[in-house]
């Protein structure tokens, strides 16, 4: 397929924004939690009580029950009809809900929310309850699918816990799993007494089938919960485990009000499947510019967004799906073109009510497949004597919206409302981080949100009125292939939800401080030190990971797609292959390049932490970009051609997922703590890691004996779950 051009959309839509303002009004929908699966059997209901913020109009099927530390879950993999609502007025659905019929978990529009705490035992029963015929799985599938080679099996699937440090063998973390449609498989991870408490997620990772599952809504938030308090170190013990949530709460002990922000890019389509061809189904997808198929040439069609219009006589339309991976997916800029929403929830642009003056943590997923979302909240201001965010009248397709969204949601030093980042990909940070209008140069910052990245802040609205919760149009030199579209972030700010702050009690002076004097006073119980820490940011006594040991060796994964190859290290996926082999409870350096274009490094069961990120200066030398202290080099920042922001919040943090951009080096070293088995790393624009940029790494106990030392000698097979 070739690559989509943002020019021809853009005119595609020249003249048509104010048309199509002047239609129906628009319907906003109301902020929704994620859906919760019941508790029932024994245990303390409230593990799962409902959230602040909007109720959940989805039931999803599955159940919970909690016996001691064994929560036992039941999970449904299934393909399920609902709506998804739609901004744009010239939808002809009614109320602009799309119907689909999209591959989920508990058939809701995201995945629901599971809780466990330390020590737990997850017992998930995972159901699944799709078709066994699959056209996508045929050794020959129709040629109208655009399956590339290794790609395919849509509704055979499995579950990733991302980020949980748990093993990867057996029926535990295993993503070299098949579970077929009609099939039952009992997972149980076992979850160490000293995991970190954390904002991770789960999703399906079967190899093939990744991408379509997931841009299908195939995920959920995965929360572990943390009452370990503060312990002062010991000689036996200098770093004791503590958990953030122990300190997040006011002067009366009541816990600092949450809200779970799972964003999803689900990029469904309608398709002309006729009845009397079924062999035909999902072939033809309709665009506003007419049918989309692999063969199609003209490029009005290929960057036209995607509509679904009525059913009638000699035009069938399917429900809205995910079904075709050259079409839908096999595109870096095919999600700022089709003309969907990030959605939160399952919904697009909700509204989201809070008081003034009270501080929220808010979770962010990001479990999209392509592009970064750059997180800003700011202040919403009129513009031409109305205000759109505080009337809820944003229409139209997300370019139609554009002049709106720039009008209302201006951000500067005045508009944008910091968020104070305690956590990243789920581990409580040694220091907050504040992003906000930089004081280094006037940078307007971003939380650049990359698939697979989640960031826990805490938020402080100070006055009633309302807000944009944004994602930010990245800059030309951050698209891909230099500004001719997508992959890295939108062309066109998208609105992702109207924030009304109403009530409460404004806040005077600098937020920051009004943050850490709250955890000052809420904590009187800490030792003076300890306390007198959190006014400054300092969040090291509950921190899981302050250093990494020293390292032993040095690997590299340099990611590049030398079409149709999709290669880690110049080699595509293989199965049977393992890539890497390392020992158990030794240290590496992992040296990250990307060629061509951007990409996205993940590895399963153990973090990493950011060493350095690396550029090649003016001189032809490889030079860091961070100065003695840990901050980016304020001549970078300066630079719009150096696209080294998303990364300044990173020295020495602990992760399980970055950005690695084409052109820098990401030095990050891991320890293989504990566990032994067989996992992988990978892209996480998950079309490419399904295209085959994924690696094995087997983690054996000894890289000096006889098959690592696993298996006895005679064995014609190699223990501890690898191939």
């Amino acid at each position: 397929m070739k690559g989509i051009r943002l020019l021809a959309v853009m005119m595609s839509f020249a003249g048509g924004g104010a048309a199509a303002a002047s239609g129906a009004a628009p319907v906003v929908h109301p902020f929704e939690s994620p859906p919760v699966l019941a508790l029932g059997g024994t245990g303390p209901s409230s593990l799962f009580a409902a959230r602040p913020g909007g109720g959940v109009t989805c039931n999803p099927q599955g159940s919970l029950s909690r016996h001691g530390s064994i929560l036992s879950a039941r999970l449904d993999f299934v393909r399920a009809q609902f709506t998804i609502n739609n901004p744009d007025p010239s939808d002809p659905q009614p109320n602009g809900d799309d119907p689909v019929e999209l591959r989920s978990y508990g058939g809701c529009k995201s995945g629901p929310v599971i809780e466990v705490h330390p020590g737990d035992t997850l017992r998930m029963q995972l159901q699944n309850r799709t078709d066994p015929a699959d056209p996508s799985c045929l050794p020959n599938p129709p040629p109208g699918l655009g399956v590339p080679t290794g790609v395919g099996c849509y509704n055979t699937t499995n579950v990733h816990t991302h980020g949980l440090h748990v093993s990867p063998a057996g029926n535990s973390d295993n993503v070299l799993l098949n579970i077929g449609p009609q099939t039952e498989f009992p997972y149980e991870i076992n979850i160490p007494a000293d995991h970190p408490s954390g904002t991770f997620w789960y999703h399906a990772h079967r190899h093939g089938s990744t991408a379509v599952q997931v841009a299908s809504g195939a995920s959920g938030v995965l929360i572990i919960r943390g009452e370990r308090p503060y312990v002062a170190p010991s000689a036996s013990d200098p770093h004791p485990v503590a958990d953030i949530d122990t300190v997040l709460h006011d002067v009366s002990g009541a816990r600092f009000p949450e809200q779970l922000f799972l964003f999803q890019q689900i990029a469904y389509g309608c398709f002309r499947n006729d009845p009397r061809h079924p062999e035909a189904w999902w072939q033809q997808l309709y665009t506003s510019a007419g049918l989309f198929n692999v063969n199609t040439q003209d490029p009005n069609i290929e960057n036209a967004p995607w509509i679904c219009p009525l059913s009638k006589p000699g035009q069938p339309v399917s429900r809205g799906a995910v079904e075709n991976f050259a079409l839908q997916l096999d595109s870096a800029s095919i999600w700022d073109t089709n003309g969907r929403f990030t959605s939160i929830n399952g919904v697009v642009q909700p509204q989201l009510t809070v008081p003034a003056g009270q501080i929220q943590r808010w979770r962010f997923v990001h479990a999209g497949i392509h592009d970064t979302i750059n997180l800003q909240i700011v202040r919403a201001r009129p513009a031409g004597g109305k205000n759109a965010i505080a009337m809820a009248a944003l229409t139209g397709n997300r370019l139609q919206q554009k002049a709106d969204v720039q009008a209302a949601c201006i951000a500067n030093q005045r508009t944008i409302v910091p968020q104070f980042e305690i956590a990243g990909d789920g581990l409580t940070r040694a220091k907050m981080r504040r992003i906000q209008a930089s004081r280094q140069g006037g940078v307007l910052e971003s939380n650049y949100l990359q698939p697979g990245y989640r960031s826990d802040i805490l938020v402080v609205f100070p006055e009633e009125g309302d807000y944009c919760l944004l994602d930010q149009a990245a800059p030309p030199a951050e698209r891909f292939h230099n500004g001719s579209g997508g992959g890295q972030g939108p062309s066109a700010p998208q609105l992702l939800a109207y924030v009304h702050v109403s009530g409460g009690k404004a806040v005077t002076g600098i937020l920051e401080d009004f943050v850490e004097q709250a955890l000052y006073d809420g904590n009187p119980q800490l030792p003076v030190p300890v306390r007198d820490g959190l006014k400054q940011g300092d969040l090291r006594p509950w921190a899981p990971f302050l250093e990494s040991p020293s390292p032993t060796g040095v690997q590299q994964a340099t990611f590049a797609i030398n079409f149709p190859a999709f290669t880690v290290n110049g080699k595509s996926y293989d199965p049977n292959v393992v890539n890497f082999t390392r020992q158990v409870n030794t240290t590496d350096d992992w040296l990250l390049t990307a060629q061509g274009e951007p990409h996205i490094f993940h590895i399963h069961v153990n973090p990493f932490q950011v060493m350095d990120v690396m550029i090649v200066d003016k001189n032809g030398n490889q030079v860091s970009i961070f100065d003695s202290d840990g901050n980016c080099k304020a001549q970078l920042l300066s630079d719009p051609q150096q696209l080294v922001n998303q990364y300044c919040g990173m020295y020495h943090t602990f992760r399980d997922t970055v950005f690695v951009e084409n052109g820098l080096v990401i030095k990050v070293r891991t320890t293989y703590d504990r566990y032994i088995g067989e996992f992988v790393l990978h892209c996480h624009i998950l079309d490419h890691e399904d295209a085959g940029m994924m690696a094995n790494i087997a983690i054996v106990p000894n890289l000096t004996a006889p098959g690592g030392g696993l298996g006895m000698p005679s064995m014609s097979h190699a223990g501890g779950g690898t191939h």
